[in-house]
């Protein structure tokens, strides 16, 4: 008759504990994930990249913080986006978090520079002219438009200056990546 070692068995002991130890962790839910690959997306009409012009404008406008101006509008237009059977009925834009987005505020900050103003970050609206929270993955963040019979839609937005602090004069420029969403 073999006889076992007293060091192996620690080890046996630990081996069939933990065989046996997921058998009596028992599962408190499932998560289940569905989705769907959609023929083709919207592109944008004349190109993914646009330039907003802000107004210049005085120091004075912008005396306290929270103070805004030289609110400008600006449009994505889509074309393209595949209608009818099971595709998508809306189409909206998500702007993306990056290093440039006040985490707090979800405003814009501007890129800094020896000519860059100081004391103003960007404010991005929706057509209703309310606040988009840059970065925030919220329904406050996301506006939803319909998508034509055409294939077509267009969202709406505005940019302004806001001051965040001491406004001191100089070049305001700042960016946002944004990522089509579907519905």
């Amino acid at each position: 008759m073999r006889t076992i070692k007293r060091s192996a068995i620690p080890f046996l002991l630990v081996a069939a504990g933990a065989a046996f130890s997921s058998a009596a962790h028992a599962a408190d839910g499932t998560v289940n994930f569905h989705g769907k690959v959609i023929a083709s997306t919207c592109s944008v009409e004349g190109g993914s990249d646009l330039t907003v012009p802000l107004p210049p404008v005085s120091t004075t406008a912008l005396v306290d913080v929270g103070s805004v101006a030289g609110r400008s509008a600006f449009s994505l237009a889509l074309k393209g986006c595949t209608v009818g059977d099971d595709n998508p009925v809306k189409v909206g834009v998500v702007f993306e978090n990056g290093t440039n987005v006040d985490q707090s505020s979800g405003r814009l900050t501007i890129d800094q520079g020896d000519k860059a103003a100081e004391g103003v970050q960007i404010n991005v609206l929706d057509a209703q002219q309310k606040q988009i929270p840059i970065g925030a993955q919220t329904g406050a963040s996301t506006q939803l438009v319909d998508i034509d019979a055409d294939g077509n839609a267009k969202l709406n937005y505005f940019a302004e200056y806001y001051a965040s602090g001491a406004v001191k004069a100089g070049d305001v420029t700042s960016r946002v990546e944004y990522s089509l969403i579907y519905q």
